[in-house]
């Protein structure tokens, strides 16, 4: 069958954005990645995969639309896809501007900092913490007391769970405030908000919800059970899909996710929603109007159902039929290796091992001997990973975290010696 060539531009490939310009790659469309550095092919990844780049301080709006307007695909554009999160609210205000498809600005706005988002459940009445905006310490020590010890506080508009923290006491918000004041500067160069949340601490097991909209109606969706790392953190350190638990409530969950979505003003195309499951039924944590990162939409919607939603997702901007059906219904899950204590990294006895055991996907160690390694505060500080596919969650679970438990981080002493953990 012919594929009509589109000319389709990502603002910013990087994380999972990848998939994105491999997806369009691969479809046979004409592939323009829109890039603060001329160095970000390399670095992120996705070399090979794009036709053209065009250089803009993709933290400005203006400067988007200029470096496309001044390119020679002004007024050739068929789709313009945020590909990080931190432009996309940047990326459907161009994108207006050109007459394209996309999330609208307002609704993209909201998912992007979420103090509004939560302004936004709450208009809606969909269910999620109790909250409290601050700038200062001083509003932050009111809204907790108000609120209620256990607390946590986070920034508005930063991601991967960076400078988010769990607080007991007055004391560990005092320090805590001190050290998020200071988080001026996230992932390429956008600027954090002096704006804070601190909200009511939601107790139970946490799960994510992949959806794609069609005019407000889900015609996909899937639930993720996600394992996080022991308080005061929040790292996600294994992601299975289908979950293998709590799968009575998985349709009270996936309602609450699309109340979400509705609430914020996401209609159409994927998304990627947060859910604690407390006691009194599930609440919303954050709503990502975009495919599910942390290999979650690249390797397990592949590996458990057959669905590529990046192939999806392009086609729906492009305005052309999204087929997004499950091919079949199996599992699978990713693993995360994270270190138990600060120190030098040496090696990962066992790892080399991995590749070829029943079940595996793929593995991937991100450290090299010699760099710093700390117990995980957030995504970054994770070391590697490994996927296991298997004919159910329960399986797929078990095989992926009984290999990352099996390894054993060698940690390089000062002498230059390796000492096992």
């Amino acid at each position: 069958m012919s594929v009509t060539v589109k000319t389709v531009a990502f603002v910013e490939p990087s994380f999972y954005g990848v998939s994105f310009a491999r997806a369009a790659f691969e479809q046979g469309h004409q592939v323009i990645a829109i890039v603060s550095s001329a160095d970000n092919p390399r670095k992120y990844g996705y070399e090979g995969i794009y036709h053209d780049l065009l250089v803009a301080d993709i933290r400005d709006e203006e400067s988007i639309y200029e470096a496309i307007a001044a390119s020679p695909y002004a007024n050739r554009l068929d789709a313009l896809i945020p590909a990080t999160d931190y432009a996309s609210h940047l990326t459907a205000r161009v994108a207006e501007r050109l007459g394209l498809r996309g999330v609208p600005y307002e609704a993209a706005l909201r998912s992007r900092n979420k103090d509004l988002a939560r302004e936004a459940y709450a208009r809606h009445q969909v269910p999620g913490a109790k909250y409290h905006k601050v700038k200062t310490y001083e509003e932050a020590e009111l809204a907790a007391n108000e609120i209620g010890y256990p607390v946590v506080l986070k920034p508005t508009n930063a991601a991967s769970s960076q400078h988010v923290y769990f607080i007991h006491s007055g004391l560990e918000l005092q320090q805590a405030f001190s050290q998020i004041a200071q988080f001026k500067v996230s992932y390429l160069d956008f600027q954090v908000r002096n704006d804070y949340l601190i909200e009511e601490y939601i107790d139970g097991p946490e799960f994510s919800v992949e959806l794609f909209l069609q005019e407000g109606e889900a015609v996909f969706s899937a639930v993720t059970e996600k394992i996080t790392s022991p308080l005061p953190y929040f790292v996600e350190v294994q992601h299975t899909l289908p979950t293998p638990s709590y799968v009575e409530q998985e349709g009270d969950i996936i309602r609450t996710a699309i109340a979400a979505l509705q609430a914020i003003g996401i209609a159409n195309g994927p998304s990627h929603v947060e859910i604690r499951l407390s006691s009194d039924g599930p609440r919303i944590i954050e709503v990502n109007g975009r495919p599910g990162g942390d290999n979650i939409s690249s390797d397990l919607l592949v590996q458990a159902f057959g669905v590529n939603i990046f192939e999806a997702t392009v086609n729906y901007y492009l305005g052309q039929p999204v087929s997004i059906d499950k091919k079949h219904h199996r599992a699978a899950s990713i693993a995360y290796v994270t270190a138990e204590r600060d120190g030098i990294f040496e090696r990962l006895d066992g790892f080399e091992q991995i590749e070829g055991k029943a079940g595996v996907v793929r593995s991937l160690l991100t450290v090299s001997p010699g760099d710093r390694i700390k117990v995980a505060a957030s995504s970054d500080d994770r070391l590697g990973y490994v996927i296991a596919a298997a004919d159910t969650p329960e399986e797929a679970r078990t095989i992926a975290r009984t290999l990352v438990d099996g390894l054993n981080i060698v940690y390089r002493k000062q002498e230059a010696e390796a000492e096992v953990v």
